[in-house]
């Protein structure tokens, strides 16, 4: 009498699974959607600003303001860089309109309003008048030559004494800039008009 031959593998006698050839697989099943979904808020739109923030808008303009005109003062006084002063305009002007519409709609959709424009220019003539105001005081205080005390030179030679032999075209030029940059600056993105529509 002969063995039994062994059984052949994947019939079953051993210890694998059986598999026939030309089985399919059973199709896996699939969420109909990620299993985040569940757990996601749904999305509000953000309710239109229907009034500026002008306390805001005025003090962030107000540094950026004081920030131009401490450094113009300081290339009108002390280093006497007339070109770099126009430079600081246009820079200064972009900076103010920035922190006003920042500083009005902190970048939301929004009403139409002209306030922070009538701001942002009403900022820039300031800091042009703080700056030359600046200026003056910079160039008494360090004015060579004089052994008087610095309130005994501000008397000798008051602010609008010393400001008409300094106004000139260049500083009518900053002027505009000034004013005219920080009002375009000031205007909202066009996004923000869109959602506002």
């Amino acid at each position: 009498m002969s063995d039994p031959t062994p059984p052949a593998p994947g019939s079953g006698g051993d210890q694998g699974p059986a598999r026939q050839t030309g089985e399919a697989l059973p199709a896996q099943r699939r969420l109909t959607r990620p299993p985040g979904d569940r757990y996601a808020t749904t999305s509000r739109p953000e309710p239109v600003v229907e009034r500026p923030d002008l306390v805001r808008a005025l003090v962030l303009g107000t540094v950026a303001g004081l920030g131009t005109a401490a450094v113009s003062a300081v290339f009108h006084a002390v280093l006497s860089i007339t070109a770099g002063l126009v430079a600081i305009s246009v820079l200064g002007g972009w900076l103010i309109g920035l922190g006003v519409r920042t500083g009005a709609w902190s970048g939301r959709a929004h009403r139409p309003s002209g306030a922070p424009l009538a701001l942002a220019a009403a900022l820039a003539l300031a800091t042009w008048l703080v700056g030359l105001v600046l200026a003056w005081l910079l160039s008494m205080a360090i004015l060579p030559g004089s052994g008087k005390p610095f309130l005994d030179r501000l008397a000798a030679t008051p602010f609008l004494d010393w400001l008409g032999p300094q106004l000139g075209p260049l500083d009518l030029l900053r002027l505009v800039l000034l004013v005219s940059v920080a009002w375009v600056s000031a205007h909202t993105t066009a996004l923000e008009r869109q959602a506002a529509a």
